[in-house]
């Protein structure tokens, strides 16, 4: 992980009111808009950032619903001329600056912003980022300046999405897709982070009806791994969807084991899953739900 200060962003246009905070960036950005009635109150993005790192889709739907009353740091690489720190800028005519990016070792670039600037510390240090060669500065701006620098292009290629308050607790990573559903307003679940939490109640899954059967060679591969674990004794698959969980249709392996405390449950999962990996059809996953049996 790097910065990309290498690298030059193409010009965007947005419109709103922003304001020159302190510290930090690199990047050449276009900002420019109409005359906007300022906003005096907009807040902190941090609440609405901690709901979505649960990934939920009403958790992100919190994210999307902060973002148009919500402000963002942005680290600069380059000052902005004739703007003193702490001052607000109304942006009627263009603006341009340059923020800092993180270039990442696949050479995938990400926007990154703070919904504090005292949040930069481990990055800075991790990264040198500094502005024009001196103290790091910011430009405070609302938060769909965020979503616009995580979609730009650079020199021919697209940026992969916005790290918000990178290199902390707070973080949240954004791919370019969800960068652009919730700057069109729409929430979806952040499937990097619904993949961290346990299933969801019978009550939310639904099954799919008129799915597509299983793969033999799935069933076959499932077998064999009930097979080989005296612990498991049955397996089912269904088609299933979460809305609050998923963005399409997959499968889920029902595990009906012995009730027992002895049983290492995730060593069992990765065991039929590494034999099930291979042959699951779109889209290439599958959840993994325990049942004990009956005494």
């Amino acid at each position: 992980m790097s910065d990309s200060s290498d690298k030059s962003p193409q010009n965007t246009d947005s419109s709103e009111s922003a304001h020159n905070c302190t510290d930090h960036g690199h990047e050449d950005h276009h900002h420019g808009g109409e005359e906007h009635e300022s906003n005096e109150e907009m807040i902190s993005l941090a609440p609405a950032i901690a709901s979505a790192q649960i990934g939920l889709l009403s958790k992100v739907q919190v994210l999307v619903d902060a973002i148009s009353e919500a402000h963002v740091y942005i680290p600069l690489s380059e000052d902005l001329p004739d703007t003193p720190d702490g001052e607000k800028i109304e942006m009627e005519t263009d603006l341009t600056f340059r923020p800092h990016m993180i270039l990442n070792e696949d050479h995938s670039v990400y926007a990154v912003a703070y919904s504090d600037p005292s949040l930069v510390d481990a990055m800075q240090k991790a990264l040198g980022w500094e502005t024009a060669g001196g103290e790091l500065k910011f430009i405070c701006a609302p938060a769909h300046v965020a979503l616009d620098l995580g979609q730009m292009n650079l020199e021919g290629e697209d940026v992969s999405g916005l790290v918000l308050n990178p290199g902390t607790e707070q973080e949240l990573i954004l791919q370019r897709d969800e960068v652009a559903s919730l700057a069109q307003g729409k929430a979806l679940p952040l499937v990097g982070y619904v993949s961290d939490l346990a299933p969801g109640s019978d009550e939310e899954t639904e099954l799919v009806e008129g799915a597509e059967p299983p793969p033999p060679e799935l069933l076959a591969a499932l077998e064999k791994a009930k097979g080989e674990n005296e612990n498991i004794l049955d397996i089912t698959v269904h088609t299933t969807f979460n809305p609050e969980r998923d963005r399409e249709p997959h499968l889920s392996i029902l595990l009906t084991v012995i009730a027992s405390n002895d049983v290492d449950r995730q060593n069992l999962a990765d065991d039929v899953m590494e034999e099930a990996a291979p042959h699951l059809p779109a889209p290439g996953y599958a959840d993994i739900i325990f049942r004990e049996a009956a005494n």
